[in-house]
């Protein structure tokens, strides 16, 4: 019986061969939500209604964020944020997720700098 010295390489990932998936895993994974965060407490801090160019710099961040998970689901090399080989229904539900999330943590942010902060 032969065996093979290498694995097969099964549930593994691809190596990350191209700078603009490196750039878009980078992006959904930090960058992104580092940015939501720090546009969020400019959003609760600028106290100026509900839709100010600062929301749009948010919503654009959000749809830069999911582009990027496309990008890497595309190249067929991603991962999951353990590093496990990503599935396109991985990808549907971080999307989701991250919808979710950012339309709650807008009105939240919206609500705190409009109301309570005053």
């Amino acid at each position: 019986m032969k065996t093979d010295p290498e694995p097969s390489g099964e549930g593994k990932p691809a190596p990350i061969t191209s700078f603009g998936v490196l750039a878009a895993r980078l992006i959904w994974t930090a960058l992104g939500p580092l940015a939501l965060v720090a546009t969020l407490w400019g959003v609760a801090s600028a106290r100026k209604g509900w839709l100010t160019p600062l929301d749009a710099v948010f919503a654009v961040i959000v749809g830069v964020m999911i582009l990027a998970r496309w990008i890497e689901q595309r190249s067929g090399t991603a991962t999951t944020m353990t590093g496990q080989p990503a599935t396109g229904a991985q990808c549907k539900r971080y999307t989701v997720g991250l919808l979710m999330v950012a339309v709650v943590a807008w009105i939240a942010a919206k609500v705190l700098g409009n109301y309570l902060l005053r």
